[in-house]
Parts: C-alpha cells; structure tokens; sequence
C-alpha cells in the first residue's frame, strides 16, 4: 500500500513539473503550443516588404513566363492571406526552405541551374489565394489543380505500388 502511494506522488510530482497538456495523440503538446488546426500563417516568419509607389498592382515582371517547372515541395496548395500593398515573392525553382515564399535558396551553388526566378505578387486588396506548392502550374504563382496531375503520374511510373 505505501508503494502504490510513493508511486502515484511521483506521478503526480512528474506530469506537474513536464507541463504537457493533450489527450492521446497529443499529450506531447507543450502548453502554449499551438494544437492540430490552430497553426501559424504560413508566412510567420517572412519579412515581407511593401509596395513602392513606382509598382503597379498584380504579377510582377516576366517571371511567371519563364520556360520549365520547378521540384515538387508538396502536392498540395497553401492557403495564404494577402495584405494590400505588400510584395510577395513565390518560390518557383521549389528549393526555398521556407515555402511558398522564396527565400534565395535559387541563388545556391547547390540548387540546379533551373533558370527560373520568383514571382513576385502585389494584391490590390487584402484576399485570401492559394500558392501552389507542386510548382507545375501554368497559373504562376497560384493553383490550377496540377498537383492531381502528378498523382496520376506517380502511379504509371509504378512509384506508389
């Protein structure tokens, strides 16, 4: 008897001092860490410049032009709430480690000379888009449903069998 209550004392003493919250799966959580559904914007830690006057709305430059596609990040679009007035610059060589933004990475000795360049996005009012992430779209920088295209292929090629 006096063990099972030196037992449930360390167990008590122990859950107090990890101050993990959750239940089953997610009883790993910290407290004050974000849960399932309730995750940061995409673009928490992007440093996101805003418009000149000198800047027009919409597409930027010729980029989204370019010739080629870039790797497959993931198969699916990132749902991304745009500010007016801000620049944001898409990833299309798929190599930046902070998609869907680009973050330079092209620019690396160790990417592919792929050729291709940001695509840069001014919204002429706050909207809420999809960044297409397979970066096979014909719609640069925003998704127009490739990404089920790549699935299709996968499975010709015998890659999911």
């Amino acid at each position: 008897m006096a063990f099972a209550g030196a037992a449930r004392q360390l167990h008590t003493s122990a859950s107090a001092l990890s101050s993990k919250t959750g239940f089953g799966p997610y009883t790993l959580y910290r407290a004050g860490i974000h849960f399932v559904g309730t995750e940061p914007s995409p673009l928490k830690y992007h440093v996101i410049p805003d418009k000149k006057p000198e800047q027009k709305y919409g597409i930027q430059g010729t980029n989204h032009l370019l010739p080629g596609t870039g790797k497959v990040q993931s198969k699916l679009p990132t749902r991304v709430m745009l500010k007016k007035d801000k620049v944001y610059s898409w990833c299309s060589c798929g190599y930046s480690g902070s998609p869907p933004l680009c973050d330079g990475t092209h620019n690396s000795f160790r990417v592919p000379n792929l050729k291709l360049k940001p695509v840069r996005f001014i919204p002429d009012k706050d909207m809420e888009v999809w960044f297409c992430n397979c970066k096979q779209t014909k719609n640069r920088p925003f998704c127009d449903g490739s990404h089920s295209k790549i699935v299709e292929k996968d499975k010709l090629d015998g890659i999911f069998d």
